[in-house]
């Protein structure tokens, strides 16, 4: 029985620092390593948009979906941080997965957003770890280096302290 008790414990142990290591996996996926290039189309306008033309500047690139509820409400408060901080070297990209262009450019509009939204690909997706949950918010620095990948949402607080940090 003690043996028992014994590898349950070592097994309880291994499964929490098992989570543990998955739970901060999330925030350290590519973290100090180059972010990858894309050219994509926004929504809007049909203007094509670069990662390396915001070289020089800090960029959150926010990973979203149509249907994706918790996207909606934090998409308010990454346009003001945008509106603060876009005349001290900060910019932000939305990314639109698997949604219609149509329903994004009205999405776009209700929610008054003025940072650019573009459509995004699976071979984006997949450059930046294979985005599956949304919204997943990419945090880059001045030299176009990974800080930190954040899976779900955040208050604005802790967006604006991660961003002013960084500017």
């Amino acid at each position: 029985m003690k043996k028992s008790f014994g590898s349950t414990r070592l097994m309880v142990v291994a499964l929490f620092l098992a989570f543990s290591l998955l739970a901060t996996g999330a925030v350290a996926w590519g973290a100090g390593k180059p972010a990858p290039d894309f050219t994509l189309k926004d929504v809007l306008q049909g203007q094509d948009y670069s990662l390396s033309q915001f070289r020089g500047k800090v960029v959150m690139i926010n990973f979203f979906t149509f249907f994706c509820g918790p996207c909606r409400d934090e998409m308010p408060d990454l346009n003001k941080i945008y509106q603060e901080n876009k005349g001290k070297g900060f910019q932000t990209l939305g990314i639109a997965l698997s949604s219609d262009p149509t329903q994004i450019r009205f999405l776009v509009k209700q929610l008054g957003l003025t940072y650019p939204v573009l459509s995004g690909t699976d071979k984006v997706s997949e450059a930046y770890g294979n985005v599956v949950v949304v919204p997943t918010t990419i945090l880059i620095d001045k030299q176009g280096n990974i800080v930190e990948k954040i899976e779900g949402t955040r208050k604005k607080a802790d967006f604006e302290s991660k961003v002013k940090a960084l500017l």
